[in-house]
């Protein structure tokens, strides 16, 4: 699971991508890693190959964090109102946004966005996908000849 949480103090100056760390409970893998890796060498200008950012939509910084995350944490960025968006990262569904969590009888809602991710979850499934077809460059690719033999 990754959090978005916008920065308090100055909301322009980013947002917090924060995920529990790897204790056992969560599982290492491949499409959390690569999440946490676009996010860390995001930089905002969109013509940067490293930014995350469009013409159309420009992401802020991103500020990675894998720490102990409390529910209690969660429940608390909820309340107010700074926890912006969360997804679930895996090999088969990439991302997949989360709309509400339950907790102690009741749902915490998180906002909605057209066609279910947030920003900075759009822009994480929009990468990896042009990765995994070959549209983008990056260097978790091999191109493959296909003319040889």
């Amino acid at each position: 699971m990754i959090f978005v949480r916008s920065i308090i103090a100055n909301p322009i100056s980013g947002f917090n991508v924060i995920t529990p760390e790897l204790d056992g409970t969560i599982l290492p893998g491949v499409t959390r890693d690569s999440i946490l890796q676009l996010a860390s060498a995001h930089v905002v200008d969109h013509k940067s190959p490293d930014s995350l950012s469009t013409a159309e939509v420009v992401l802020p910084e991103l500020h990675v964090q894998e720490k102990h995350l409390t529910m209690l944490e969660i429940v608390e960025y909820h309340e107010r109102g700074v926890l912006t968006e969360a997804f679930g990262a895996g090999t088969a569904a990439i991302l997949c946004p989360v709309s509400k969590i339950g907790y102690e009888e009741r749902d915490l809602v998180l906002p909605e966005y057209k066609g279910g991710l947030g920003p900075v979850g759009r822009a994480m499934w929009e990468r990896i996908v042009e990765i995994q077809e070959g549209r983008r460059p990056s260097p978790w690719s091999v191109e493959i000849d296909a003319e040889r033999d």
